[in-house]
């Protein structure tokens, strides 16, 4: 039966032993983490499971994972029904959808026999968390998402810009958090499938992209991917973290990303040899 096997179920089989990376900062943004999600279930549980079951085989194998999770206020805008006025509105939002958030991923990872910790911070924090981080990574899987309950600024932000301004800040904050983890690889999840040239095709190589041609939005994911590009590209030839943009739904994308199996399938930043 052995030699059925096709060269690539081969090589994945002994691959899953091996991959090329050896921490990465997943980020998770806020419309693709509630896709779809109701009163009953504001979020997309389906898709934190997937995301859990890929991050797991990586943790099992000695990478290490750090998950920066959207998606507390608008987890808690599904959940409480409110009609949005101000900022303390928002804040109740983060209140109530947090922990339900945290438990989302705490259950998604049981299933995989891994721990899931919590990490909640505003930037001015991130200098403080180097070492807990550091150490975090070697029991479990840390989630970080801004404290939006408390973090006025951030929600000031929101206000003045109308929302335009929280998946800007995210992505901002997945470049802090990867740079404070010492990550050698950056994944931004969205919901399209990296970034598309004019004609709707995959553009796989970042640093040829002119970001005055672009107009996509992710639809309530709100500082677009003009954010990420900007993003991605300092992240990359700044801080020499290798960053890429891909579509959360494409199937094994974190583990293709690691095992450096991504072409095709993501929009990639590469460190710059110089």
């Amino acid at each position: 039966e052995m030699n059925k096997m096709t060269p690539e179920q081969a090589t994945q089989n002994t691959e899953k032993e091996s991959f090329n990376i050896q921490k990465i900062v997943v980020k998770i943004g806020s419309s693709t983490i509630t896709e779809g999600g109701t009163h009953r279930e504001p979020l997309n549980i389906s898709l934190i499971e997937d995301i859990a079951r890929q991050v797991s085989i990586l943790h099992k194998n000695g990478v290490e994972v750090v998950i920066v999770s959207s998606g507390a206020v608008a987890c808690g805008r599904n959940l409480l029904r409110l009609k949005e006025q101000n900022t303390v509105d928002r804040q109740m939002e983060a209140a109530y959808g947090q922990p339900y958030l945290m438990r989302a991923w705490i259950d998604a990872f049981a299933k995989e026999g891994v721990k899931a910790a919590q990490f909640l911070i505003t930037q001015k924090d991130l200098s403080r968390a180097k070492m807990p981080l550091a150490i975090a990574v070697k029991y479990g899987i840390p989630i970080i998402n801004e404290n939006d309950s408390v973090s006025i600024e951030e929600m000031k932000k929101f206000e003045e810009t109308e929302g335009e301004q929280n998946s800007a800040d995210n992505d901002e904050s997945a470049k802090l958090i990867a740079y404070t983890a010492k990550a050698d690889t950056l994944l931004l999840l969205t919901d399209q499938l990296g970034v598309m040239d004019a004609n709707g095709n995959l553009v796989e190589n970042g640093h040829t992209i002119d970001e005055t041609q672009l107009t996509g939005k992710s639809t309530t994911g709100v500082g677009g991917i003009q954010s990420k590009i900007r993003v991605a590209k300092l992240t990359a030839t700044r801080l020499n973290i290798h960053t890429l943009i891909a579509g959360a739904k494409t199937p094994d994308v974190i583990l293709s990303v690691a095992r450096g199996k991504y072409r095709g399938k993501a929009t990639s930043f590469l460190v710059s040899s110089k």
